[in-house]
């Protein structure tokens, strides 16, 4: 009993130094774990911007059995809503595949938007925060059958009848010769997630919803899964 007291003693003598150590133990492994080279992490690639100098028409709608058309027109307007080039494809197999030209002379191409001492004879009623950058837009999609316009196309999400409310009835093709982005305002419409690329891009006109208050939307924020293609005119009358 009396060896049992000694021994209990001396062990409970030797707990402050046990956990001095264990403590100790413990800083060491965590100064050693804070002094490691830790991997570095990977950087993400930046993603390309989409390629929209190929437009691809199929699945056209609103074309009754007896309208036909071979080939589809575009002008491109550049400086001063002059048009610069008119782009002819002809429709084969059910579709229209349109290469575009993917550069311009920069004396064809407009002034991006209108600011002072330009005018109308800029595109954009938005601020661009690059003033120097120059753009070429494509009009109307005509069809023709042979030299005889027969109507127009065109894509968006509405179908042309009913309510546009919350639809992008406008949607077009612009060529820029730099990046830029367009912000502010004007009576009608108002900018928002409105980024051109180098290049090609797509962009919408957007309606508020029904019995908003809102102007319309521009942006280039599109929503592309939901777009068609459809006879938005057609000149032949039987």
């Amino acid at each position: 009993m009396y060896y049992n007291k000694i021994a209990t003693h001396r062990i409970s003598q030797l707990f402050p130094f046990i956990s001095v150590l264990l403590i100790f133990s413990f800083l060491i492994v965590g100064c050693h774990d804070d002094n490691e080279e830790k991997p570095p992490v990977p950087e993400l690639p930046t993603p390309e911007p989409p390629d929209y100098s190929t437009i691809i028409v199929k699945d056209i709608r609103n074309i009754p059995e007896n309208f036909i058309f071979d080939k589809v027109r575009v002008k491109v307007t550049g400086l001063d809503w002059s048009v610069i080039e008119t782009l002819e494809f002809p429709y084969e197999n059910g579709q229209i595949v349109m290469e575009l030209p993917t550069t311009f002379p920069s004396e064809k191409l407009q002034k991006v938007d209108r600011r002072v001492g330009i005018g109308m004879r800029g595109y954009w009623t938005g601020t661009a925060d690059d003033g120097d950058a120059l753009v070429a837009t494509l009009g109307d999609f005509l069809v023709f059958n042979g030299e005889t316009k027969v109507g127009r196309i065109a894509i968006s999400n509405w179908s042309g009848k009913g309510s546009s409310a919350e639809k992008a009835t406008l949607v077009s093709y612009q060529y820029a010769d730099r990046p830029f982005t367009l912000t502010g305002s004007d009576k009608s419409y108002y900018y928002n997630d409105c980024s051109f690329n180098e290049g090609w891009n797509i962009f919408a006109n957007i309606n508020p919803a029904e019995g908003s208050s809102q102007k319309v939307l521009r942006t280039t924020n599109v929503p592309e899964s939901t777009l068609f293609w459809r006879l938005a005119e057609s000149y032949v009358y039987n």
